[in-house]
Order: structure tokens, then sequence, then C-alpha cells
């Protein structure tokens, strides 16, 4: 019995503890348990939640609907909370994978804002190359183009990259290369409808492709863009002088 607090006893034997420690060990363990605890269940509040179903309940009616957990750490044994924990782990990676927001790439500068001429990250870099810079191209007068001066106009736009997840193979993709191979198989002369999947089974392919889509993100930027908000710019004296700093 502990020395101190024989009515402790069964606690002290949850947590493995002898009958002579002291209340203050007891506490610890109870606090480190807590934390664990704590921790645990905020793994599943962030990562295994989904939208529960409506109620059949008239009492309910109206009110919003909560959300189920995949997981039950209270009515499970340790065998059971794993089994369920392994089968959630792909639904819990495709909830961990925010909304895609474009990445702000900054702006472009062009001579004359037509396709393939948004050479320029600055306004700076664009006056450096071409101030003051008459060509008389092949000479022939008709080829003469004056250089850019001040009261020049020049163009300005906002760089537009597309998200790489776009670039994927979507779940309709998946499943007709898997037909057109199985087709291709050598049992192919008898392929049909393949794969013939349920609902349950297409919704989990839209699961099984989320970390894809976070992994084209992280790793496959694109360097091609489009542009938009082309905004002309007349050349001032004080843009030539501070290119001319720079």
């Amino acid at each position: 019995m502990p020395k101190h607090q024989p009515e402790l006893a069964r606690i002290y034997n949850v947590f493995g503890l002898s009958s002579n420690h002291e209340l203050s060990t007891l506490l610890v363990n109870i606090e480190n348990t807590k934390r664990f605890s704590d921790l645990l269940h905020a793994v599943e509040r962030e990562f295994f939640m989904v939208p529960g179903e409506p109620s059949d309940e008239p009492e309910d009616t109206g009110h919003p609907v909560d959300d189920d957990c995949l997981v039950n750490s209270w009515g499970s044994t340790q065998a059971e909370y794993l089994k369920q924990f392994k089968a959630a782990l792909p639904i819990a990676a495709a909830n961990s994978i925010p909304a895609y927001e474009a990445l702000v790439t900054g702006e472009k500068w062009s001579l004359d804002g037509e396709n393939g001429s948004w050479d320029y990250d600055s306004l700076d870099e664009l006056l450096e190359d071409n101030y003051g810079h008459d060509s008389d191209g092949d000479g022939h007068p008709a080829s003469y183009r004056p250089g850019l001066y001040e009261g020049g106009t020049v163009y300005r736009g906002v760089v537009c990259k597309d998200d790489p997840a776009c670039f994927l193979p979507d779940a309709d993709d998946v499943t007709e290369r898997m037909f057109e191979n199985a087709c291709d198989s050598d049992a192919g002369e008898w392929v049909d409808a393949y794969p013939d999947l349920s609902k349950v089974a297409k919704a989990e392919l839209q699961i099984a492709l989320a970390p894809l889509k976070a992994w084209a993100r992280k790793h496959c930027q694109p360097e091609f863009f489009t542009i938009k908000d082309i905004t002309p710019h007349i050349v001032t004296t004080e843009d030539v002088s501070r290119s001319r700093k720079s």
C-alpha cells in the first residue's frame, strides 16, 4: 500500500508505481497522461474529422450536423484503434492538404505588351537594355525603329502561373489508363468495363490522388506563365535616372 495515501493504491498500480512512491510522482504521471491524451485528441480533431451524417431524430431538425471522427480512442482496444488509425491515414493525408493558393510571382515588363515579349523583371532592366537604342534593322529605311526615350510607352503585367496539380492525371485519367493497359495485356480480349468502381472506390481514388497534388505544388512549380492585368506605363525622366543608378 502507498505509505502516505493507502486509498490511492489502485491509481498507483495503474501507472505501474510501487507503494513507496511519493504522491508527487503519481501526480507527474497523471499530468503526463493528460498531456499525451490532449496531444492525441488534437491530432484526431485536426486530421481525422469528416462531415457527419444528418440525424433522423425530429429534435435534431435544423441543428448543424456534427463532424465524425474516423477513429475511436475511447471504446476501442489497442488493436482496434491501430486498425482504425491505419485505415484513416489516407483520408488524414488528404485532409492535411490546404486549398491551393496561386503563388504571388510578381510582375513583368514588356516593350510592346505582346505575347512572348515579357522578358524583364523590372522597369529598370527594360530601360537598361533599350533606352536610347535606335535600330537600323536590315538597313532598309522601312526597318528603322526608334529607341526608347522619355515619353515612350512600355507595359507592365502581373505574372500568372497555373496550379501544377492541374497537369496531373485526374481520377478519370487513371481509370482510363488502367483500362488501356488491361486491353494491352495478355488477357486483353476479355476486358470489359474495367475497372468497375463503386462510389466508395471512386471517392477513395480521389483521396489517394490528393497527396500527389501536394507533391506537384511543392516540387513542380512552372517557369512558364501568362500575363494578366496589363497596364501601359509612360517612361519618365525619373524612371531613366533611377535605372542608371541601379
